[in-house]
């Protein structure tokens, strides 16, 4: 589902606007949008409704961007402000991010946009929570008989006050300008029984790094005794400064209230876990500790739920967060005191494995956790098996960063949920590797997209029963094979013609579109192409006519609203019938919604678009509802006929897929013929027609020109190697 997002754009192109409006789509967002061109237009814009993100151009006519980034500071209103520009130099860019932007994208990488975008939405949210739990603890710390302080002890062995409130008025009956300017002030006041033990536990938090908590008695400068009570997180610092942020109450109920908002700030509210702010803090000291210490090893797992979203959508959404509250509980049952499992997403954890003796140590807890994870849980009365993928991290000295731990750990996470899920997998840098090298592709593919680098390779179709009668199982001679067989259309078969890397085959980059959604502007891109090519052809070799394009749909395709639009708009511009074009959808895109694509294929009958089930047999998914669709050929998968040897399994299967189409009325194309003894059977099974490398590998258009002129396919030897897949 996309998110929703208001836009606030300050730019003077519709068309560049536009565009931004339609990657961000692509991003996964519904954006809500205003443009804007003037100061005042801005102004009013600014007051009239809340924005989640200002897009701004550097230069508009009287007006540009550091002066809109100006009027959105003066609006004291957090809104992420982001950069979009063609022309902006680097040090113009880093100007502005000095000046207060919170990002910058160039024109001819809008793919970056949604993805900075999703980033500083998350920041501002991150710094709205922090600024609502200090509005918080600003609030509490006046109004109660206490103090919040921030104590320093410097590594030369002095020592002083960051921080403290005005509660130290009253309890220590010191301003706090006279506390930070003499920390003794303070210090004197223990009760001189109590000292030894305090500086004990002081000593002891600021060398494990342990949370400081300890009762004693002060006497304050008027003579009174009081009991209170510390409580600080420690933390080292880069320079070896031990650091406590705590809180010093007088003992009664509103240290609990206290407590309980610093643990609220840090912790997930459906599971009580820490949060992210939590845990990137821990990792943080781990990777410092590392540094200091030779022998501390640590190790980051990144957890995501498999099918999370299918038992939410099921069960609803009281039952999925009761699920996620026994995830919390399963997780915590195998961890150590000093280990750490946060929940940082929807359906994501992440856990901290404290001083360990290596990586066997994560992986025997990794095991235990997928064992776990096999016993059902009980959910509305209903059993619940949910599985998950694992990403492991070793720490290493190499780390400086939480960011960075979390993204290797995320990518070893994918690749297990991809290659096979309830599994885990070892980051390496191979991996990362890979990740940057998909970006890459991504990337390229986008501008390939605009830089119109695709072509299409046509493959001919041909009738291999010739023009013998005598129906479909009529026997064809021998001699008739070798004589020729006749062209009746073309499979249109995409191609990336890249700048650097020369002809790239669809295997490469075809599962990259079909994953990041590019694939529906490649398939639109082909069907238009090769609609306009079979017209030029159709007024070219008007006598060699009728031939057929076949053209691939994919999955997203399919569920596209303006699909049907999308073609009828293609069959007018290039002045076809329907009758010259057929859709190749695969047998395993039908199970997905089988009404509504029953509905759609029927939409596309009606216009007399032919329908062909690309690679029948592969999965036989569609014989409980074959019948029931509006189909007209099917084409047997390549692997069944390449495989084919007289009476062997692959041999009865083909046969068995020609004799069902018969009895459905349907016609067979078998794929990757290439030898003439393939042909043989396949004509002696009564398949009507069939491609492949023994007629013809995929042609450019020009070849493929010659072939139609040609009028005849004649048989290759079949022992050309070339081999290539659609």
């Amino acid at each position: 589902m996309s998110e929703p997002l208001n836009v606030l754009m300050v730019e003077d192109s519709e068309i560049d606007a536009m565009l931004v409006i339609r990657e961000l789509r692509r991003g996964g967002f519904e954006p809500i949008s205003q443009r804007v061109e003037t100061v005042e237009e801005l102004h009013t814009a600014l007051n009239s409704r809340t924005w989640d993100v200002i897009i701004s151009d550097y230069r508009l006519p009287g007006f540009n961007a550091p002066m809109a980034l100006e009027i959105a500071k003066q609006s004291q209103k957090d809104i992420p402000f982001i950069l979009v520009s063609g022309t902006i130099g680097e040090v113009s860019a880093v100007e502005m991010m000095k000046a207060g932007a919170h990002d910058y994208v160039m024109k001819d990488n809008l793919s970056r946009l949604p993805v900075a975008v999703r980033r500083e939405l998350r920041d501002t949210q991150v710094r709205a929570e922090r600024q609502q739990a200090q509005n918080l603890l600003q609030t509490l710390a006046s109004n109660i008989p206490g103090i919040i302080y921030s104590f320093v002890h410097h590594f030369n062995g002095s020592f002083v006050f960051e921080y403290i409130s005005l509660g130290c008025i009253d309890l220590l009956e010191f301003t706090p300008d006279q506390i930070l300017e003499n920390a003794s002030l303070c210090l004197a006041q223990i009760h001189i029984d109590d000292r030894a033990g305090c500086y004990a536990a002081a000593k002891q938090s600021a060398q494990t790094l342990k949370p400081f908590s300890y009762e004693w008695r002060l006497v304050t400068p008027s003579g009174k005794l009081k009991w209170v009570q510390a409580s600080a997180r420690s933390e080292c610092r880069e320079n070896k400064d031990i650091v406590w942020h705590g809180v010093l109450l007088d003992v009664s109920d509103r240290k609990q209230a206290q407590e309980m908002i610093i643990h609220n700030a840090l912790h997930d509210p459906l599971t009580d876990l820490p949060n992210r702010t939590l845990l990137v803090e821990r990792l943080e000291l781990s990777i410092n500790r590392a540094k200091r210490i030779e022998t501390y090893r640590y190790a980051v797992l990144f957890l995501d739920l498999d099918r999370f979203k299918v038992i939410n959508d099921s069960l609803g959404h009281l039952a999925g967060d009761q699920l996620l509250k026994s995830i919390a509980q399963k997780l915590k049952t195998h961890l150590r005191e000093v280990d750490l499992v946060a929940r940082i997403g929807g359906d994501e954890f992440v856990i901290l494995l404290e001083d360990i003796s290596g990586i066997e140590k994560a992986i025997q807890i990794t095991e235990r956790i997928i064992k776990d994870f096999q016993i059902p849980l009980i959910l509305n009365d209903s059993e619940v098996v949910i599985s998950t993928s694992i990403g492991i991290v070793l720490g290493t000295k190499n780390y400086s960063h939480a960011s960075d731990l979390l993204r290797d750990a995320d990518i070893a996470m994918y690749r297990a949920k991809s290659q096979d899920r309830s599994s885990y997998k070892i980051f390496d840098i191979e991996m990362h590797t890979q990740a940057v090298n998909r970006l890459t592709l991504e990337t390229d593919i986008r501008k390939a997209l605009e830089r119109e680098e695709f072509v299409i390779y046509y493959q001919p179709i041909v009738d291999i029963l010739g023009d013998a009668s005598g129906g479909p199982n009529r026997h064809v001679s021998r001699e008739l094979q070798l004589q020729g067989v006749r062209l009746i259309g073309f499979e249109a078969l995409v191609r990336w013609q890249h700048p650097t890397r020369g002809l790239i085959l669809p295997g490469e980059f075809i599962p990259v579109a079909e994953e990041t959604g590019l694939i529906v502007q490649i398939d639109r891109w082909m069907f238009y192409k090769a609609c306009q090519q079979l017209a030029n052809w159709k007024t070219k070799f008007a006598s060699h006519f009728p031939l057929k394009m076949s053209i691939n749909l994919s999955a997203q395709d399919i569920r596209q609203a303006s699909l049907i639009d999308d073609i009828d708009q293609t069959l007018a511009q290039t002045g076809l019938e329907g009758d010259s074009i057929a859709l190749e959808i695969t047998e395993s895109m039908l199970i997905d919604n089988i009404s509504q694509t029953i509905d759609l294929l029927t939409q596309l009958k009606d216009r007399k678009i032919q329908i062909s089930i690309d690679d029948f047999g592969s999965g036989y998914s569609s014989l409980n509802y074959l019948h029931r669709l509006p189909a007209d050929n099917l084409k047997i998968d390549r692997f069944f006929v390449s495989q084919m040897q007289e009476g062997n399994r692959n041999y009865q299967v083909v046969s068995t897929i020609i004799a069902l189409s018969n009895q459905l009325g349907l016609a067979v194309i078998a794929e990757g013929i290439e030898t003439p003894q393939q042909l043989q059977w396949l004509q002696e099974l009564g398949c009507e027609f069939g491609q492949g490398y023994v007629f013809s590998k995929p042609l450019r258009h020009e070849t493929a020109e010659v072939l139609i002129a040609s009028q005849t396919m004649y048989l290759s030897s079949g022992e050309d190697g070339n081999r290539c897949t659609n």
